[in-house]
């Protein structure tokens, strides 16, 4: 995903919070850790942790903290599954256990076609993803809206503000980072009952889907970047498509 980002001209920076890295908890401060360069935006990545698991993992506080001070300023966000459930609980919403943990390739469906970023996708039904949660956003933020569904999980894609989106997926994923999941089975894997299958399963089962996987999902990431990449203050005065 990174390469979808930087094909669209951005230059992606990647802190590494678990790592002790110092990390701004505001976006302010993140603004200053680029020394003159612009933010056009922020990813949240996915994680084996909850999105509440402040005592094991303490530096979500902080993670929180940003993602709040991100919306509310309408800086561009995209939390991917661990990102999309702290994004949810910095702003209102509820994450818990899903009845059904999703491992493995899942079909999703786009169910609002205006939506600026992915509705270009609402004409499928089926749209390949690779899933690996336990937990998912049981209720929404207020005033977000819900514009992609899978069988099981009702919030695959969520739509803050312009811009601002969690996704219960992994577009960043490919069979090389799923067998590392697979090869350290956390809770979901083992709760799913998919590890019964046998070590690598679920990697064959996404090198079958790579190659659709990303026709798919680089084109609305890049559009996300692009859009991203305008000044703030053009994004904020440009009429939302999806209003």
């Amino acid at each position: 995903m990174g390469q979808w980002i930087t094909q669209a001209g951005l230059e992606v920076r990647t802190l590494h919070l678990y790592a002790k890295q110092p990390f701004p908890h505001d976006v302010a401060e993140l603004k200053k850790s680029l020394a003159g360069s612009p933010l056009a935006g922020i990813i949240s990545l996915g994680g084996s942790i909850s999105a509440d698991d402040d005592d094991v993992a303490p530096w979500l506080i902080g993670e929180r903290a940003l993602l709040a001070d991100a919306i509310s300023l309408g800086v561009p966000v995209l939390g991917l599954c661990l990102g999309a459930q702290l994004l949810a609980l910095s702003t209102g919403g509820s994450v818990d256990l899903a009845e059904l943990p999703e491992i493995g390739v899942h079909a999703v469906t786009i169910k609002d076609s205006a939506d600026e970023v992915f509705g270009a996708l609402a004409s499928s039904e089926q749209l390949p993803t690779i899933q690996w949660h336990q937990d998912e956003v049981r209720h929404l933020p207020p005033g977000a809206t819900s514009i992609a569904k899978s069988s099981s999980c009702r919030n695959q894609i969520y739509r803050m503000g312009r811009l601002q989106y969690g996704l219960q997926f992994h577009p960043e994923a490919d069979p090389t980072i799923v067998r590392m999941w697979e090869k350290h089975g956390d809770d979901a894997y083992q709760r799913s009952g998919r590890s019964v299958e046998g070590l690598g399963q679920i990697e064959r089962e996404v090198h079958q889907s790579i190659d659709q996987i990303k026709s798919v999902w680089s084109e609305p990431i890049k559009r996300w970047a692009e859009l991203a990449s305008q000044p703030l203050e053009t994004q904020l005065e440009q009429p939302s498509q999806h209003r």
